[in-house]
Order: structure tokens, then sequence, then C-alpha cells
């Protein structure tokens, strides 16, 4: 008979992917409602596209401004707490919208409570995982972001039949008691031995010679090897950033201030900052912009909502592929590939009319799988090149950047279509976008000079 210590701590390091696929389930799958809901409430306002996408729009500027800040605080508070604060936000944010009697008030609800809610749920789940599983964090990022795609392709077509019988309000109000349901999974994420980062006065305080056994006394015991398989896959980023989490720091230095301040002065970060800007460009300018330009050009709604369920299901398909791939082959060779198939799909996507209705289909399926491969490869890359003590602050500034790209992409449609009746330029913006991502990953993403070897040397693995 197997021993069960082994199993139970297989579990124990389990059941945080588990809690954070569920989180981001159901933080997200009400949230990316909002192309069906946004042409319900224009019809019941009386609004053109750019005031109703105006929501949305002040949801990303303000997901974008406070991540720096919510970033630092996963870095100094406990992230039970804030993750839970972030479901209760959301709750919040859907009993304003339910009620709202104007679009200003829809401006509150997704631009306030929304936008803060989604950002600490977003940043809480990149760090918790990225600590847990350093090192080899694309196959665990992967599994937890699949939860945003599976929870939307799962509401999109439920919201599209309830909106018809029984109106967005009802719907959004329902949106507030599921993100209640979310609070037993935040404690399921991070539940077991905590991930300790040591805290600055304690690594100022402690003599040269014991600081490296004080900081092996704060691994935890469930993640067995961790700092070896951390430090064995981690490169060091240009320059000065520290990119070992369990790396011992020396006496009297201050990792978290100085270690954001010295990242963000190099030019490696500003260009995978340039890069993520890239990426929200083209996540929210297909997504927000497929079922109003599919209609427009010949496809029934249904068939174009039922595109945005598929491109949904095949974004999760993504995440998990290019998460674990990536792992193996490298973040550049991975995410080269999947910014190809992107194009591809996005073309397919806006081009394809009431006739070759299969076409728009298969090009937001394909675009679907791109953009989840993408963003897994992203935040593995984030992991690698900037993961250590102050990951969270970094990567809550290194956050700003998709929200940014996407109010770029919903403005941009919004525009084209009330001025010249078109949703074309957005393609052109979201191919550009597509390269522009490709050349950053390529000049600034992490390399894998001997990875392979590295990887066989691991304790418990075997050459591959």
């Amino acid at each position: 008979m197997p021993p069960a210590v082994p199993a139970r701590a297989r579990l124990e390091r389990s059941l945080p992917v588990l809690g954070a696929f569920a989180v981001g389930a159901i933080a997200y799958g009400g949230l990316y409602c909002f192309p069906p809901i946004s042409v319900a409430l224009a019809a019941d306002f009386g609004v053109n596209r750019t005031l109703a996408v105006l929501p949305w729009t002040v949801f990303l500027l303000v997901s974008g401004l406070s991540s720096p800040l919510l970033g630092r605080a996963y870095d100094i508070f406990f992230d039970r707490q804030l993750l839970t604060a972030g479901l209760l936000l959301l709750a919040g944010g859907w009993v304003v919208v339910s009620v709202a009697p104007d679009v200003s008030t829809l401006v509150i609800g997704y631009g306030l409570l929304l936008a803060v809610g989604l950002e600490l749920v977003f940043v809480g789940t990149t760090t918790a995982i990225a600590r847990r599983y350093a090192g080899v964090a694309g196959l665990a990022l992967g599994l937890a972001y699949a939860g945003p795609g599976i929870g939307v392709a799962v509401a999109l077509p439920i919201v599209t039949q309830l909106m018809a019988a029984a109106g967005w309000r009802s719907v959004t109000a329902g949106f507030a008691g599921l993100s209640l349901l979310g609070l037993p999974f935040v404690w399921l994420m991070t539940s077991g031995p905590a991930i300790l980062v040591p805290a600055r006065e304690r690594a100022s305080r402690q003599p040269a010679a014991e600081a490296p056994h004080a900081a092996h006394r704060e691994l935890p015991e469930t993640l067995h090897d961790a700092r070896e398989a951390h430090e064995a896959l981690h490169e060091t980023s240009a320059p000065g950033a520290v990119a070992a989490a369990w790396e011992p720091l020396p006496p009297g230095s201050q990792p978290r201030a100085a270690g954001l301040r010295r990242t963000l002065r190099t030019r490696r970060f500003w260009i995978l900052f340039t890069g993520a800007l890239a990426i929200g460009t083209v996540d929210e300018g297909l997504f927000q912009t497929f079922l109003p330009n599919a209609t427009g050009r010949g496809i029934p709604e249904g068939i174009a909502a039922t595109g945005l369920g598929l491109e949904s299901l095949a974004y999760v398909v993504g995440q998990v592929t290019g998460g674990a791939l990536s792992d193996r082959f490298g973040r550049r060779f991975v995410g080269l590939g999947v910014a190809l198939l992107m194009a591809l799909g996005a073309s397919a996507a806006f081009l394809a009319g009431g006739t070759t209705p299969w076409l728009a289909l298969g090009g937001i399926v394909v675009h679907g799988f791109g953009i989840g491969a993408t963003i897994a490869v992203r935040s593995a890359a984030f992991s690698d090149v900037f993961g250590g003590h102050s990951f969270g602050a970094i990567f809550g500034v290194l956050a700003v950047a998709y929200p940014l790209g996407g109010i770029v992409a919903v403005q941009a449609g919004a525009l084209s279509v009330d001025r010249l009746g078109t949703y074309l330029p957005v393609l052109g913006l979201i191919l550009g976008a597509i390269a522009l991502w490709a050349v950053a990953l390529a000049v600034a993403g992490p390399r894998r000079h001997g990875l392979r070897a590295r990887l066989a040397r691991l304790p418990g693995r075997r050459p591959a």
C-alpha cells in the first residue's frame, strides 16, 4: 500500500489550482458576458455604441490603474483576506448594476466596484499560483486560467437565453449571488501552509552566517524541493531584479521596494510591458466586437453567441496546452507559434459573412485557442523573468498593460462603427498588436539555455 503522506502532499499541492479555477470561473463568467449585456442596455437606454461601451472602458481603465497598488498589497497582506474582499466587491458591483437607472450608474458599478473586485481576484490568483509553483508555473497557471474560460463558455449561452426572457437586470442580480458562492473556493485556493516571503525587517536583523539557514527554515513542507526547482529553472532578469523567490537576502537589503525600482529601470521590463499591452488589444478587440460585427455582416445572433462560447472553450484548451508546452519547449517557441494562429483566426472571424458562418466560427475558435495559450505563456514568462520577493508589486505594474490595450481596442471599435459603419479597422489594429507582442517576446522573453539538462538534474526527474 502506498504511504499516505505523499498522497496527502500531492492533494495539498493540487487544491490551490482547483480553488483558483473555480474562483476565476465565477469572477469572469459574469463580467465577460458584457457583449450581449451591452447590446441589451443600449436598446433599453436608447444610446449609441460608444456610450454603451463606456462602462466597460472605465472598467478597464480602473483595473489597470489599481493593479500596481493591489499587487503591492499582495506582497504585504494575506491573500485569503484580499481575495475575499475581491469577491465581496464583485457582489456589490452587480447589485449596483442591476438597479442602475442610467449609464452613469453603470459606470460606477463597472468602473469602481467590479473593476477593483476583479483585479483583486486576478492579481491574487496569479501571484498565489506563481509562488506555489515557482519555476514550473506554466501548467499550473494554465489550469488556473482555464477557470475564466470555462466560466465564460458556460455563462454566455445561458445569459443570452435568460436576457430574452427575464431582462439584463435580473441576470446581473443573479451574478451578485453567484459571486458569494465563490467564497469557499477562496479558502480552498489559500489552504495549506503559507508561502513565506522573507520580510525586510527580518532579513536586516539576521547575521550573514544565519541568513541562508533562516530562509531555509521558512520553506513550506508541502513544496518539496521547491527551492531547487525554482533556482534550476529561473533565469535572472537584467540587471538587478531578484529572480529566485527563495534566494537568501544579504543583510541590510531592501528586497521589495529596491527590487521593484531596479526592475522598472530595465529595458526588458518595458519591452514586456508593451507586449502585454498588445495582448490586451488583441483579446478585447476581438471579444468585444465579434458579436456586433458578425451580426452586421449577416451572421445570425445565435450563431455569433455560440462562437463566443466556443472561443471560451478553446481559450481553456489553449491555456492548459500552451502553458504545458511552454514549460517543456520554452516560452518563446510556443508563444511565437500561437501568435501566428491568432492572426489567422482573427482574420477569418472578422471577414466571414452570412454565407460563410462556419468560417467565422472556425476563426473565433482558432483565435480563442491562440489567445488562451498566449496569456498562459505571458504569465509564465513574467514569473520566469521577474519572479521573486517583489513579484506581486512587479506583476501589479505589468497588469496595467492589458486594460490599457483593451481600452484602445474597445474605443477603436465603437468609434469605427459609429463613424464609418464597419469594424474592419479593428482587424488591422489586432494584427499590428499581434506582431508587436511577437517582437516583445522574441526580444525580452525568458531564454532556455541548457533547460533540458537542468530539468534532468532536478530531484525525481529523468532526462527527457
